[in-house]
């Protein structure tokens, strides 16, 4: 029964044949030889080496010359013509198959055994894309889950294998084919196999390359772009990975200052194969810029490009210079120092991140710092601040060095809505005028330094995780107002100032000191503050006399003075908070000469009578009473609002505020 199935399939088969070439048949026995025809036999095998009962066996150049196999596998061909000659072997449940051998005139050819092999799948669709000069790209289907290679060569012996990414198995494929030569056939099949079983090859194809001059089909698009500075200020250098393309020219570099606007190319210049970096000498210091480089082949054809490398140039601004959200964030590898020529104005949401290190080694060389000499304009909404940090994660202090106004006399100069973190100091301002408003300030040695300044305000800094919160030396007329110090070791050290006012801060968890004070003279007035610590102390006077008042002060030492008669009256002391469980000095004297100094009206709770003045006496005026604190209703930990008028309505003691002063 098989043998006649078999039998049914091959004449089905060779019927197929015939019909499509509309031709009459001509079996092994048919018609006479002429003397210049030869003779063909041989056996047609699997891969096993087993025969290949009914296989049709024909001849390329002409198909009614034909021959079925035996159950031994043999095959028998009459009238073929002489010279190297072409087979195709077809079996049901085999690839079709060819092998070439040499005819004879008046003789019988014997050929090797030929293995066919078994189909489980079968190729569709094999299709040569993008041909050009140098590459091809070779794609196919399979009727199953496959993976493979492409043979390829100048000849049918092949030589040079391209795989698809190994162990990936599917129906649809594609290979490119690269360093081609120009205007060759390249014969090439197909060798796969489904996952566990053995490879099946597809028939033998070819395909002629271009001739280089008409090309048309652009070069791969580099990849690896990236971009470094130079030891020069102001030069960039791009880097990119060598494009493999045989008849590759060169590259063209393109840049832009914003990543979705036009690029416009570098220079006229094509970087030559090879040298697969540029060097921009004409960028300027403050501008970001992004660069995309593309392939030209010996055709002229120009690739594409993959990705996009992009710098912002560390220097001197000169010239005015615009910081972008769209463009954020802009990465800071070295010095920026804005002129006194210079102005760089930066919108809202606006992301600077620093590196680790500073790549012209200038100033401090391990750390990048920005100076303004100039102007600067960085003025943001509440709901997208200005940021400035480390590009490191989880940084420690002191990663960059900060931003420093170094002589700006300019009014213009605007720092609003501005946070700073990771810094050595955050913020200097030195010699300087401007609007300094709304700072968030974390992480760094320092928040803020003031020195030589004269009628500078700064108001509503919020300094968190800082050692120190804020260093002013050798200021005039300066006020500090509005301001929260939280978690430092000292809160703010005040040296040597002519004039000071600081008003409205809230100086929280300090380890040391809340408020050190040793001034030159001037009016020096500190008032309706917080002062909160379970160990610290509030306020240190090293001289001059000072007016302290409507302050609060929760903290085991309130005010420490060395020498002179400051006026301090109408505060409130207390110490709940207190690590010993009651306060330790509420206002102490060092001196302590008689006369004693006399301070009040205050209040002060939780102190003995002998730590509550020490070295000192309070006033006839000053109270000891409870009160009661909105943080009582509110929950909130530092809201030392007080809930009723204290001592009276005409005057309340304590600080003064319209919304909780600090809630974490």
């Amino acid at each position: 029964m098989t043998f006649n199935m078999n039998r049914m399939r091959a004449t089905m088969l060779v019927a197929a044949v015939l019909l499509i070439l509309g031709m009459g048949i001509i079996g092994c026995t048919g018609s006479s030889v002429t003397p210049r025809e030869g003779n063909l036999k041989g056996r047609i095998v699997d891969k096993s080496g087993l025969p290949a009962e009914d296989a049709l066996v024909t001849w390329e150049y002409d198909s009614t010359r034909w021959s079925l196999t035996d159950e031994k596998g043999q095959y028998y061909i009459e009238g073929i013509g002489f010279g190297d000659q072409v087979f195709n072997v077809a079996a049901f449940g085999y690839h079709t198959s060819r092998f070439g051998i040499e005819i004879y005139s008046g003789q019988t050819s014997t050929a090797e055994d030929f293995a066919i092999e078994a189909k489980s799948f079968d190729y569709l669709e094999i299709v040569v894309e993008e041909v050009s000069a140098t590459h091809a790209v070779i794609s196919w289907k399979t009727t199953d889950y496959t993976n493979g290679l492409v043979e390829y060569g100048e000849s049918e012996s092949l030589g040079r294998t391209e795989r698809e990414e190994d162990g990936v198995y599917a129906t649809t494929h594609s290979v490119r084919l690269i360093d081609l030569s120009p205007e060759k056939q390249y014969f090439f099949k197909i060798i796969a196999n489904r996952e566990g079983r053995l490879t099946e090859t597809s028939p033998m194809s070819s395909f002629v390359t271009q001739n280089s001059l008409e090309d048309r089909t652009p070069p791969a698009s580099p990849t690896g772009v990236s971009a470094a500075l130079t030891s020069t200020p102001g030069q960039v250098t791009v880097f990119w990975a060598a494009v493999p393309d045989p008849d590759l020219k060169g590259y063209k570099v393109y840049r832009s200052e914003l990543a979705n606007a036009p690029f416009s190319q570098v220079s006229n210049i094509l970087i030559p194969r090879g040298q697969e970096r540029y060097t921009d000498v004409t960028a300027i210091a403050g501008k970001k810029y992004h660069y995309r480089v593309t392939a030209i082949d010996q055709a002229g054809n120009e690739g594409g490009y993959n990705d996009v490398a992009s710098m912002l140039i560390p220097g001197q601004v000169a010239t005015e210079v615009r910081w972008t959200r769209a463009n954020s964030p802009y990465i800071l590898a070295g010095d920026l120092n804005v002129t006194e020529t210079g102005k760089l104005s930066i919108d809202s949401g606006v992301e600077v991140l620093i590196a680790e290190s500073d790549s012209f080694r200038l100033g401090d060389e391990n750390r990048v710092e920005i100076t303004v000499s100039g102007a600067i304009v960085a003025s943001a909404t509440t709901d997208f601040p200005i940021i400035f940090a480390s590009a490191k994660s989880n940084p420690d202090k002191g990663a960059w060095g900060g931003i420093k106004f170094d002589g700006v006399d300019s009014s213009v100069n605007t720092f609003v809505n501005v946070v700073i973190s990771d810094a050595g100091t955050g913020l200097q301002i030195t010699n300087s005028a401007g609007i300094f408003s709304l700072l968030a300030i974390k992480n760094c040695n320092t928040a803020v330094k003031i020195d030589n300044t004269l009628d500078l305000q700064v108001d509503q800094v919020t300094a968190q995780r800082c050692t120190t919160g804020m260093e002013l030396k050798s200021n005039k007329n300066l006020y500090i107002s509005n301001s929260t110090l939280i978690h430092p070791a000292i809160g703010i050290s005040s040296q040597l100032n002519d004039g000071i006012k600081i008003s409205g801060c809230n100086f929280l968890e300090y380890t040391e000191t809340g408020l050190v004070s040793n001034e030159a003279g001037g009016t020096i007035e500190f008032s309706n503050n917080l002062f909160v610590s379970p160990l610290g102390t509030g306020i240190k006077l090293a001289q001059r006399n000072a007016m302290i008042e409507y302050s609060t002060f929760d903290t085991p030492y309130a005010i420490q003075i060395n020498q002179g008669s400051p006026a301090i009256k109408k505060n409130i002391f207390m110490a709940t908070r207190s690590v010993f469980g009651a306060g330790k000095k509420g206002i102490e004297h060092l001196l302590g000469t008689l006369p004693l100094p006399i301070f009040g009206p205050n209040n002060m709770l939780g102190f003995s009578a002998d730590v509550a003045y020490v070295g000192c006496t309070a006033s006839d005026d000053s109270k000891s009473d409870e009160v009661l604190m909105m943080k009582e209703l509110s929950g909130a930990t530092y809201d030392y609002r007080l809930r009723q008028p204290y001592p009276g309505l005409e005057d309340t003691w304590g600080i003064n505020r319209s919304t909780i002063p600090y809630e974490d």
